[in-house]
């Protein structure tokens, strides 16, 4: 049994971030919400790995609909994967990856030129790091 987390984290985006002032922000601390109440709620049903890219999935797709930075939540929600990762005894490399998994298939089809985006702006602030995303971005092709 799988639990949708990509849906709730989309339908939140969506009713919630239209028209707040820094939705990138704001969608960093959503995706923090739900992953880290998912994770405590289903660790033994479900792996984290799927909990936290759905749900990072689910904040990207919402942003896409609701038109928002993408360059900047992807930032965001990477950003708010050391704190998942130590409330909820994790290694905060492996929750940085499964964000990019989460992230990657939406800025694939994301309009042209956002993945490049989102590349440059990992890279700008989590050095090395887009060499990780352009790989996952490779195999989720």
């Amino acid at each position: 049994m799988e639990y949708d987390f990509e849906k709730l984290a989309k339908e939140i985006v969506v009713a919630k971030l239209k028209d707040v002032a820094d939705p990138a922000a704001v969608a960093g601390e959503v995706v923090h919400k739900i992953a880290v109440s998912a994770l405590k709620g289903t660790q033994a049903r479900q792996e984290p790995r799927v909990t936290i890219s759905a749900a990072c999935r689910g904040v990207m797709s919402g942003m896409v609909l609701i038109e928002k930075d993408l360059p900047g939540t992807a930032v965001a929600l990477i950003a708010q994967m050391a704190l998942i990762a130590q409330e909820s005894n994790l290694d905060p490399a492996e929750c940085m990856t499964w964000a990019m998994e989460g992230i990657a298939p939406v800025v694939m089809v994301a309009p042209a030129g956002t993945s490049d985006a989102v590349g440059e702006a990992i890279e700008e602030r989590f050095m090395g790091a887009r060499e990780a995303f352009l790989n996952i971005l490779k195999a989720s092709a």
